[in-house]
């Protein structure tokens, strides 16, 4: 067991992926995954809580700085995940799991769902780009809506089964890096999304919404997408959106 105040690299790991998963309002040492993590870890769930908040405040893409008093080897998680990437996301989602999976399912100690749907020993250790994807994914959503306050960043919208993470850059064009940059990613609702994605809408180097020319003028239309023309989308507290990943969207997506 380590000392009260002394995390080691294992336990370091597991919080780190945890940080990835959760949204940063469930940090909360009430959170079931905490609670669960703590008890297998032989820490108590605020300890957990506070590493969490500490890990968030070396995450560049995160509007809220957390705490200040992080220790050297959080630092050196981070410094890692610059070399390693979804190397060590994966290693740490190991990790995370084999902790979950290995404590008792006791009234109180069962795991989040989501943290389950992602990281749950039944997907196999075997299978390290399906969970590496699904952590960042995760982590991509929970960066934006943190990020825009909860709310889609062209309307307003702020019903959280609406709000999707939307890639300037595609996915499938982005590196490791650039999938889950923060100044990548637009939250947008389900809708705009899919115009967005579509190359219906983008935005010019001011970030201003414009519609695609082929876009019909009708009422309907214009009530959901023309209304928005020249529009400014409410900006990210930080990592506004990247102008460069802006014009590829202009020249490889938007049907101009």
């Amino acid at each position: 067991m380590a000392g009260r105040n002394n995390w080691t690299r294992e336990q370091t790991m597991m919080a780190f992926a945890l940080y990835r998963i959760l949204p940063s309002g469930k940090w909360d040492q009430r959170n079931p995954t905490v609670r669960k993590l703590a008890e297998r870890i032989h820490r108590s769930p605020s300890a957990v809580a506070l590493k969490l908040g500490n890990l968030a405040s070396l995450d560049k893409n995160r509007t809220t700085k957390g705490l200040t008093n992080c220790s050297r080897l959080d630092r050196e998680i981070w410094d890692e995940y610059e070399e390693r990437g979804d190397a060590l996301v994966f290693e740490s989602a190991q990790l995370l799991a084999s902790a979950l999976n290995g404590a008792d399912d006791r009234p109180g100690t069962h795991a989040d769902s989501v943290v389950e749907r992602i990281i749950a020993p039944r997907i196999g250790y075997d299978r390290p780009a399906l969970v590496t994807e699904r952590v960042n994914q995760q982590y991509f959503r929970n960066t934006l809506v943190h990020n825009y306050r909860d709310r889609c960043c062209i309307t307003g919208i702020a019903i959280d089964p609406l709000l999707v993470a939307s890639h300037i850059k595609p996915w499938k064009d982005s590196s490791p890096t650039e999938k889950v940059a923060a100044s990548n990613g637009l939250l947008l609702n389900a809708f705009h999304d899919r115009a967005f994605d579509q190359g219906l809408i983008t935005l010019d180097d001011d970030f201003a919404v414009h519609v695609s020319p082929h876009v019909e003028h009708t009422e309907i239309n214009d009530e959901w997408l023309y209304r928005y023309e020249g529009q400014r989308i409410a900006m990210p507290a930080v990592c506004e959106p990247s102008r460069e990943f802006l014009e590829f969207h202009r020249e490889h997506i938007y049907q101009s």
